[in-house]
């Protein structure tokens, strides 16, 4: 018997059929093609799943469950997606529903960062924590929660947005439509913003020769010694050190998992979080706490899905 595991991003669709102990046995990659609209992309879905069982030689009536982890807020209970920035058209979606009848599958949705957290757990870095986190810093800002052992998102599956945790009042535009959420201020898309601002009018920086300065961009020329760039650095990693800090506070946690595209800029941005985070969490809330790379990379969301799909067949099998 096999299972499904889809991970949906804004800009890459990735699908993988898993074995019964959850190993990837076939994986396939697509453009997602957002911008084409809500039923593109659920027949870009759709497809993608028959293409990948069609290479993994396994019938539909083969696999025992599908488990898809795309951007919040997503409510996994009512197996609605409502409202995802980076998928245009998905508003109130009930997308379980929908990939059910269009696959023959039965098929359960979470928040991507949550099931990265549960891949982490079950297959990763965090085998054998009970209470951790999962924080993904990239061109967005998330989280994921294990709290006694099991997956954790709240009443309606919006748990762990760390990403929305106000670090700036009155700060840059974030896309939930709030000002100085930690997203606008430290994920690759705030760090390349402070340097869009600032450029201009920095002459002795060689962000001021670029047009349109990526992340990428400031962190090579803050390891070459510009000012500006460090700088930009050194913020956005206090700001992240803020909102790491009150997840300490809240939740007590054993192990926080880190990861994320934004966090190859090394030392520059983790040495400032990690004061940040210190002078924002009570000692005793962090005592014992390890922070850990993921074990999984860019597959802890596909492989979050897969284990995802085999606790939600298991948990119908015993109802």
């Amino acid at each position: 018997m096999a299972f499904v595991g889809i991970d949906l991003g804004g800009t890459q669709l990735r699908v993988a059929v898993a074995d019964a102990r959850g190993k990837l046995r076939t994986v396939v990659r697509h453009p997602t093609e957002a911008a084409r609209g809500r039923r593109h992309v659920i027949k870009r879905i759709t497809e993608t799943v028959a293409e990948a069982l069609d290479l993994d030689g396994t019938p539909a009536r083969g696999v025992r469950a599908l488990g898809i982890g795309l951007p919040g807020p997503v409510d996994p209970a009512a197996g609605l997606v409502i409202s995802p920035a980076n998928l245009p058209g998905f508003h109130n979606v009930p997308l379980n529903r929908i990939l059910s009848r269009a696959t023959g599958i039965p098929s359960f949705l979470h928040h991507d960062a949550h099931l990265a957290a549960l891949g982490e757990h079950r297959r990763g870095a965090a085998r054998g924590a009970s209470e951790l986190i999962y924080v993904t810093v990239s061109t967005g800002i998330g989280a994921g929660l294990i709290l006694r052992g099991e997956l954790y998102a709240g009443a309606h599956g919006i748990a762990g947005e760390i990403g929305h945790i106000v670090v700036q009042p009155g700060g840059p535009l974030c896309r939930c439509g709030n000002h100085g959420c930690v997203e606008a201020v430290a994920s690759g898309t705030g760090i390349a913003h402070a340097a869009r601002i600032a450029a201009p009018n920095s002459a002795g920086s060689a962000l001021h020769r670029l047009s349109d300065p990526s992340p990428e961009d400031v962190v090579r020329a803050a390891r070459a010694g510009d000012e500006l760039a460090t700088t930009i650095l050194e913020s956005a990693g206090s700001y992240l050190g803020i909102a790491m800090g009150t997840l300490v506070n809240l939740f007590n946690p054993e192990l926080i998992v880190l990861g994320g595209s934004v966090l190859k800029a090394g030392r520059q941005l983790l040495a400032p979080m990690r004061r940040s985070m210190a002078a924002s969490s009570w000692k005793a809330a962090r005592r014992g706490l390890r922070i850990v790379r993921p074990a999984l990379g860019g597959d802890a969301g596909l492989i979050g899905a897969v284990e995802f799909a085999q606790l939600r067949a298991r948990h119908a099998r015993s109802a």
